[in-house]
């Protein structure tokens, strides 16, 4: 019984270790980025071995087990959803104004230009950090700013 709690904690380790290392505060490294690779692969395999290992025992201890189950297949959902793709979701119907008229720029902000012909635009690199994509369009051309 206890090895079947262990691993349904570090299911739902595997499954919170990427959304952790999202958080603003986070100094990420790459080495943390690849670990919350790794664990978001291993999450659905944590979970298949949970969830055979608890049905296996679901007759001897029918609620423990049961309880346990329901985490494996509950991990198992969550580790087929992009939770980040969820928590940082692209922005959609961004409004365009004139740089005059715009006050949440500063002068040292860094921003992303594109210029198609004639026409310009601006996006700020704040703005692109949160939502990391950001459908637009130029004049007749489609664009995807990313950051």
């Amino acid at each position: 019984m206890r090895l079947l709690i262990a691993l349904a904690i570090l299911n739902v380790a595997l499954i919170l270790a990427p959304l952790l290392v999202a958080l603003p505060p986070v100094n990420q490294t790459p080495q943390m980025l690849a670990a919350a690779r790794a664990a978001q692969a291993l999450a659905p395999i944590a979970s298949i071995l949970l969830a055979t290992l608890a049905a296996i025992q679901l007759w001897r201890r029918p609620v423990a087990c049961g309880a346990l189950l329901a985490i494996a297949l509950i991990c198992f959902a969550l580790s087929r959803v992009n939770l980040l793709e969820r928590v940082f979701a692209p922005a959609r119907g961004a409004e365009t104004a004139a740089i005059g008229s715009f006050h949440d720029i500063r002068d040292k902000d860094m921003i992303i230009g594109v210029v198609i012909g004639d026409q310009t635009r601006a996006y700020p690199v704040r703005y692109l950090a949160y939502h990391h994509m950001l459908n637009d369009q130029l004049g007749s051309t489609a664009l995807l700013p990313t950051y």
